[in-house]
């Protein structure tokens, strides 16, 4: 086996091992006075990563010291080091960084990766924005594409446009918050003692105040060379209709609430109107642009994230003075859609961060109506869903105000989970009493489990109604099949709809698909998984069993799934005599956050079976013995699998055809038992 390098040294500069998060950042966060590890400034680099800055990031970062950034390291035992798991709560240390392939593995939620996955998950970004994260704190320059082409010239002008208006909203919120400091501020600062606001909130929120000018900002952004048209298209400023070169600006005589996305750069404003009697709108937004997409951004969302893991939930509130409320009373999870309904964007938005949501919305019918809205989207997306019922003509916000932290979170502690809310709600609104009544009520619950999609949690939400309208399971079960049919019918009746030219458009295979010998994903279930994952562990340690492997008879039941592909990769990488570079491939992979693939990395079942110079010629044979038995019965299990398989549809079709015709299948019915007793007896010899 080729020889791994060296262990990396655990205190390389830039990273300290167990400092707090908040020295990872050479530059202020600009809505933080300290630095902060989860808010970068925005990176003017470019999108396309060559690979030799790629390279470059993986000699140079250390998991271990990006790691440990984060929680506390220890040493068990060679050079594998533990912690409690970052991505859930914890007592006993079960994530395990192996130093030497450079990986990461829970063996508590399963999350496995390297570096630029780790990454990812702690700061909520995507591949792009892991690699200039760690650039940026590694001191690596991303140069931007050398060539001459209009595409790479167009690419650059993007990427400094978007670099100018990440600092021009940045620039722009520090302004409003100078300008709540002046004289005529007054009138905001007033209001915001009313309402309970605090100068942390404020500050931590880093609301600021725009002055009752049509060019106040404009002419002030001037002075610091910004342009007309920068102001424009980041919604700052108007152009006057017919008028280009004359602007106005948007936000007079408001209070202003700088609007984050999750990486905490600033993309837009929301403005609250401090007039008794507003003769226009009480809030305005920032309008959209190609930095502010309301759909995909909740209020307070980088300030509550890492708030996430100690909740053990993520609570959504209605408006942003709830969510300042809810995090002066100490509950600094609260998040707010912003100016907009709750949307698909936003629950994949907050799963990636936590798998638990509660709602605070107001009790009033519309805010039922939004609550109900948003546990179907939350439901769909396969997070848990909790309800906290506020008392009338309550929010958050008032409730903090009239009785304090205590109050807060004794109401937010009363939670309810989503199904029996919904259950509620719908015994509220029928007499359960009239069997059609009683029929609306339980179609309307129904519908709400159609959209979970897990079929275990929808059986079991049926069977606890059926149990609370005192009804038999096997009906609620029938119900709620048939519901799921009529929506898979109506899907099936859009599809028919689409053109002749998109049913037959094709597209390129992906970089990691597998060889077409695969066998689809669907003929597979969960007990193949050990077997795929134990020869994965195999043929990836023992270059001799990846040999054998090639020249195997199960090549065709290698699944069309994460294990199947990290199979196949392995396969690829030796037949063409580079089985030396398949564990690095696997490792720089996608497939590495598929927590079966990413424990293989982390940790081989056989590594007591590993020669090294001192084992001797005797003990290496019988090393290898053993290996090859571990391969052979592997083989032989999913082979076994196959007649199983096709033993279950010869009895369907036997079952279905006339008797001249089933005696032939009978015969391989009887052929395929005496290789299923043969398998099975070969299994049984190779443990």
């Amino acid at each position: 086996r080729t020889p791994h390098p060296a262990p990396r040294t655990l205190h390389p500069s830039p990273f300290t091992l167990h400092p707090s998060p908040f020295t990872l950042h050479p530059s202020p966060c600009p809505l933080h006075p300290a630095p902060c590890p989860l808010h970068p400034s925005p990176c003017p680099m470019s999108r396309r990563i060559p690979d030799e800055i790629l390279d470059e990031i993986r000699r140079k970062a250390d998991l271990a010291q990006v790691v440990g950034s984060f929680t506390a390291l220890k040493k068990k035992g060679g050079d594998d080091l533990w912690a409690c798991c970052p991505f859930h709560k914890e007592k006993t240390p079960s994530f395990k960084i192996n130093q030497q392939r450079q990986v990461y593995y829970c063996f508590g939620c399963k999350k496995s990766g390297n570096i630029f996955h780790f990454v990812q998950e702690m700061v909520n970004t995507d591949f792009i924005g892991a690699v200039e994260w760690l650039a940026n704190h590694l001191g690596i320059i991303i140069p931007p594409s050398t060539g001459d082409s209009k595409s790479d010239a167009e690419a650059a002008r993007k990427r400094q446009f978007r670099e100018d208006g990440f600092r021009l909203l940045k620039d722009t919120a520090a302004f409003y918050q100078r300008m709540l400091q002046q004289p005529e501020a007054e009138i905001a600062r007033s209001y915001l003692r009313e309402r309970g606001l605090d100068p942390d909130a404020i500050n931590k929120f880093a609301i600021g105040y725009s002055p009752d000018s049509w060019d106040a900002l404009g002419n002030w952004a001037a002075t610091q060379g910004y342009s007309r048209d920068l102001l424009v298209q980041t919604g700052l400023s108007i152009r006057k209709e017919g008028q280009k070169e004359h602007c106005y600006d948007r936000f007079r005589g408001r209070l202003m609430f700088p609007i984050c996305d999750e990486l905490g750069r600033v993309v837009g404003f929301s403005a609250r109107t401090l007039e008794s009697h507003p003769q226009s709108a009480k809030y305005i937004n920032s309008p959209e642009s190609e930095f502010f997409q309301k759909s995909n951004i909740l209020y307070g969302m980088h300030l509550a994230r890492q708030a996430f893991k100690a909740a053990g939930t993520a609570l959504i509130c209605e408006g942003q003075m709830d969510v300042i409320a809810c995090h002066q009373g100490g509950l600094c999870h609260a998040v707010a859609a912003q100016g907009t309904a709750f949307t698909s964007q936003h629950a994949n938005l907050l799963k990636k961060s936590t798998p638990h949501v509660t709602l605070a919305f107001d009790g009033d019918t519309a805010g039922i109506s939004a609550t109900l809205r948003t546990i179907t989207l939350l439901l769909e997306a396969n997070i848990h869903t909790a309800v906290v019922t506020l008392p009338e003509k309550q929010d958050p916000d008032s409730i903090f105000r009239t009785g304090g932290p205590e109050a807060l979170k004794q109401i937010m502690a009363g939670t309810e989970e989503a199904i029996p809310f919904v259950y509620r709600l719908a015994c509220q609104q029928h007499d359960l009493q009239i069997p059609e009544e009683k029929s609306a009520a339980v179609t309307q619950i129904l519908q709400m489990l159609c959209v979970i999609p897990d079929p275990i949690a929808r059986t079991a939400h049926c069977q606890w109604l059926a149990a609370k309208l005192n009804l038999p399971e096997n009906i609620l079960l029938d119900s709620l099949q048939a519901l799921l049919r009529q929506q898979q019918d109506a899907r099936q009746r859009a599809e028919a709809f689409q053109s002749h030219a998109t049913k037959q458009n094709t597209f390129p295979a992906r970089p990691d698909s597998p060889p077409p010998f695969s066998m689809p994903a669907a003929a597979f279930n969960d007990t193949t998984t050990p077997i795929l994952t134990t020869i994965l562990d195999l043929i990836l340690h023992f270059e001799f069993l990846a040999r054998t492997m090639l020249q195997s008879d199960i090549l065709h039941l290698i699944p069309d799934t994460p294990l199947g592909h990290a199979i196949n990769l392995v396969l690829a990488a030796t037949e063409q005599d580079e089985w030396e570079h398949a564990e690095q491939n696997l490792t720089n992979s996608e497939l590495i956050s598929n927590s079966e693939i990413g424990q293989v990395l982390a940790e081989s079942k056989f590594t007591h079976l590993e020669c090294t110079d001192d084992t001797s010629k005797e003990q290496q044979k019988k090393h290898a013995q053993l290996l090859e038995k571990a391969l052979s019965d592997c083989q032989n299990r999913l082979l076994l699998f196959e007649v199983n398989q096709q033993m279950d549809q010869l009895l369907e079709s036997i079952s279905n055809t006339p008797n001249e015709q089933a005696r032939e299948l009978l015969q391989q019915y009887q052929e395929l038992t005496l290789r299923k007793n043969q398998l099975k007896k070969a299994c049984s010899t190779d443990k």
